[in-house]
């Protein structure tokens, strides 16, 4: 009797302990895809050896219930994506966040995953897909389209039809020569005055596949400084499963028209693959003799084996651009707005090219190193006509021609809770300025070389700990200036030491997951920035006005930026919205506040007071209903100089806002498509008014506009779509950008009520 007591007693305690293990554990989660942070609805997870399971449900969400203590595996399956499979021990119930990375042969993110943010980094970001660029895109120069998608940029077209012609953009009211834009992270960028001409390159937003804009200093990338942020750009994907051929034909106001042919062939069956594509674009542009006409090439092909992919990349554009850079007085706007007060004979011919060969290596699943070698040039003739006499004309010619040379190469490193990347960049980038009178081109009269070296280096790595993820990134770089002047012209041999400067640049940040739909994130990062070329000159040359400033070389010092970032991000398949505000602290900020020097038109820069720019960011997408879209962008931001004294005065301003930086950006979209084949939307945005001078004169002022267009489309079949943009419908007449001219504002006008139509055709 005593030996059945202990017998069932043990066999209770042992049942009841197994009761208790599966009683009190669970495992509960989401599914979402790592490329697009998209929940997986359906799902399959399997815990093994025991074989108990669950599907996501609509939500992306699973849960296994009972489950006793010991060690798992854990696997999930979703179509389209690899297989995940993760070694879990249960003790306790556990909440999983689990992303399936979709199944290609070799991605092609991995070239751009080094130098990007991903969606969970403490970065503010706007990461926009090859779908959303659509949504606002018709064939127009690259900066046209990122404005209305993302907050607080601001764009001029100078041509005013904002559609092709010389355009500038601004970010957080900071100049584009201050923003990173890459390629595939290749720099675009002209290394030696930092900026950045689309309309070398017309149509090439057609050919990309994603872009990401980090708008502060963001994460490490290559070429210039990631100073007010920076634009990755990432080209066509190829490696895609079926072929496809698209005609574009585009053609609306102004005399505008462009034809776009595009060839894809998908992978074919000896793993290579190859895309292509040719556009043609002319406007006659809104304001007088302000046309564009240019043509552009890009290719990308690629071999896709078991552990490597190989790519060339590559593109050339040129570009007849009637020049109408200068602001139009408003006296003379009033009588006809059209007005470009540049000569008619002034016509640029300007081009960019570029070719990329990468290789990736896969050590495994986890394990990646890119390496390419590229080489970039640029150049052409840019004229400028000006009066001798009251009868007579004469004109200078000012060719640029630019080389550029690079290497690159990323190791990525993958853990379940760990990720870090290294990387290094090294570039040389040649410049010649000549300068001839027209029509003497054999014989310039003027000719100097400028020669920039760089290396960087960086390191950064993301490390999950429960609800947390931290980052740390750290850049450097070491770069070097030589400019070897024209001692003809000079009349002496004077030369110039090389300029030599090193920045280390950190960041780190964290974020936390308060679910699977919202994270908050803070961070720092700081920038370093050397001046550029133009700005030791304040000219195209090396003269006797600037030859002395030149060899004393702590007149103009580099430039820093202590960014704090801090925001929090909702998302679902409903609704998404992302606020952050931020805190800009400058230190050296370069203006154009020196010595002006008459005799040779100088405007010296120097370092000016201590800067700062803060303010809010938010931005959204709705989709209450099926086939509605509600979505937009708005920007709440100061921008204050603490202190400006102009050259040659004892007169003190304080507390000054910083020009071109307007307090306010707002766009707002809204997008309906009632049946498949018809559908449109209605956007307007707003910009508030800001002042064009440092001593914040209200004479002096770009007022602010508010613009409102519709965008019709048509999906007449599976392989043909009909567009129709039709722009300020309203036809206000307003101005982006503008500078005193004399004693009077100048302004740049942008067109009235205008439109263009477009056809798209896929085989």
């Amino acid at each position: 009797m005593l030996q059945l007591f202990k017998k069932t007693l043990l066999t209770a305690i042992a049942a009841l302990a197994v009761f208790t293990a599966y009683a009190q554990n669970s495992i509960t989660g989401t599914v979402k895809s790592e490329s697009e942070d998209e929940i997986l609805v359906g799902a399959n997870v399997v815990l093994l050896p025991i074989s108990k399971g669950s599907t996501t449900d609509k939500d992306g969400e699973f849960k296994i219930n009972n489950i006793p203590n010991g060690d798992y595996t854990l696997k999930v399956s979703f179509v389209g994506y690899k297989n995940y499979e993760e070694s879990i021990s249960i003790s306790e119930s556990k909440s999983l966040k689990i992303y399936l990375v979709p199944d290609k042969l070799l991605s092609e993110e991995v070239v751009v995953s080094a130098i990007r943010a991903d969606k969970l980094a403490p970065i503010t970001q706007s990461t926009l897909s090859k779908k959303e660029i659509n949504s606002v895109f018709n064939g127009q120069d690259g900066a046209f389209v990122l404005e209305q998608l993302t907050p607080s940029i601001q764009v001029n077209s100078d041509a005013g039809t904002r559609f092709t012609n010389y355009g500038s953009m601004r970010l957080r009211g900071i100049d584009q020569k201050r923003i990173n834009i890459t390629l595939n992270g290749v720099p675009l960028n002209d290394m030696i005055d930092q900026g950045v001409f689309f309309s070398n390159f017309t149509d090439i937003t057609r050919s990309m596949e994603s872009v990401q804009v980090q708008r502060g200093v963001g994460t490490s990338t290559n070429g210039t400084a990631s100073y007010a942020g920076s634009i990755g750009y990432e080209s066509e994907d190829i490696n895609t499963e079926d072929p496809e051929a698209t005609v574009t034909l585009l053609g609306g106001s102004f005399n505008t028209w462009q034809g776009t042919a595009e060839v894809k062939t998908g992978l074919m069956e000896n793993n290579t693959a190859f895309y292509t594509r040719l556009s043609r674009t002319y406007s006659d542009g809104y304001r007088d003799h302000s046309g564009s006409d240019a043509y552009s090439f890009f290719f990308s092909g690629g071999w896709f084996g078991e552990k490597d992919i190989v790519k060339i990349n590559g593109f050339n554009g040129r570009t007849k651009n009637d020049l109408a850079y200068s602001p139009v007085p408003e006296s003379l706007i009033e009588e006809d707005p059209r007005t470009n007060v540049n000569n008619p004979n002034d016509i640029d011919d300007f081009g960019q090219s570029l070719l990329q060969l990468e290789h990736t290596h896969f050590f495994n699943n986890n394990s990646t190193l890119t390496s390419s070698a590229y080489y970039g040039a640029a150049g052409g003739d840019f004229p400028y006509t000006y009066n001798v006499d009251s009868e007579n004309l004469a004109s200078i010619n000012y060719p640029l021609f630019n080389d550029h040379y690079g290497v690159m190469s990323y190791f990525n490193q993958k853990f379940t809770d760990f990720e870090w990347t290294t990387g290094i960049h090294a570039y040389r980038f040649n410049r010649e300025n000549i300068e001839q009178l027209v029509p003497n081109f054999s014989n310039p009269y003027y000719q100097d070389q400028s020669i920039k070296d760089e290396i960087s280096a960086f390191i950064k790595g993301s490390y999950r700990v429960g609800d947390f993820s931290i980052l740390a990134d750290v850049q450097a770089r070491y770069v070097t200036l030589e400019m070897i002047p024209d001692t003809d012209f000079l009349g002496e041999d004077r030369s110039i030491p090389t300029y030599e400067w090193t920045f280390l640049n950190p960041k780190v940040g964290v974020t936390y997951e308060i679910n699977s739909n919202i994270n908050a994130y803070a961070s720092f990062g700081r920038s370093g920035r050397e001046p550029t070329r133009s700005n030791y000159l304040g000219d195209t040359q090396i003269n006797a006005g600037n030859i002395d400033s030149l060899q004393n070389q702590g007149f103009v010092q580099p430039e820093f930026v202590n960014d704090f970032e801090g925001g929090l991000r909702y998302n679902t398949q409903k609704a998404k919205i992302n606020f952050n505000a931020f805190y800009m602290d400058f230190e050296n900020e370069i203006a154009p506040i020196g010595e002006f020097i008459p005799q040779y038109f100088i405007q010296l820069y120097e370092n000016q007071e201590s800067s700062f720019r803060r303010g809010v960011e938010l931005d959204w997408q709705f989709m209450p209903v099926e086939n509605f879209t509600v979505s937009g962008n708005a920007t709440y931001m100061q921008s204050i100089i603490s202190e400006y004294s102009p050259e040659g005065s004892n007169e003190v301003f304080e507390d000054i806002k910083t020009p071109y930086s307007p307090e306010y950006f707002v766009n707002a979209q809204i997008q309906y498509h009632p049946i498949n084949q018809f559908g449109l939307s209605l956007h307007t945005r707003f910009v508030g008014k800001s002042y064009t001078d440092l001593t914040n004169n209200e004479d002096f002022v770009l007022p602010s506009y508010s613009v409102a267009n519709v965008k019709l489309f048509s999906n007449i079949s599976e392989s043909y779509r009909l567009e129709v943009d039709i722009n300020n419908i309203f036809s206000e007449q307003y101005y982006t950008d503008g500078g005193s001219v004399g004693n009077e504002m100048g302004f740049f006008v942008q067109a009235p009520a205008h439109f263009y139509a477009t056809f798209i055709a896929k085989f």
